[in-house]
């Protein structure tokens, strides 16, 4: 009876690792760092930050589009880790690198965690 209620649980809220949700995810995410990237730098002025981190967000995306099929996500891990290595020296950062390492951080660790979690949680 248990198992028939992880599978009913599964179907209901999706599976880890789930190739196409991760790829539509993906997709959608990068679409909306797009947009808010363009409006940022229409804006200017403060706002260009904004378009910096967003703008940052293009590689790490494209990149684990391409790994969205491998069984482990190590290389989206490596990536983040490379970025998090980055920002223990935040405090020597400019405000521009500072925004990039963050914007390509928060894109490989929103992928990272959509890959490993069940839709619904």
């Amino acid at each position: 009876m248990r198992n028939f209620s992880l599978l009913v649980e599964s179907f209901l809220k999706g599976v880890k690792n789930d190739t196409e949700d991760l790829v539509t995810f993906i997709e959608k995410r990068s679409s909306g760092a797009k947009k808010i990237q363009k409006a940022a730098e229409d804006k200017g002025g403060f706002s260009t930050l904004t378009a910096i981190h967003f703008k940052a967000k293009d590689v790490p995306y494209d990149i684990c589009s391409k790994h969205v099929t491998d069984k482990s996500s190590s290389v989206i891990k490596e990536k983040a880790d490379e970025c998090f290595e980055k920002l223990k020296n935040w405090h020597e950062m400019s405000q521009r690198e500072f925004q990039h390492v963050m914007g390509q951080l928060e894109a490989y660790g929103e992928v990272n965690i959509r890959s490993t979690e069940v839709k619904g949680d």
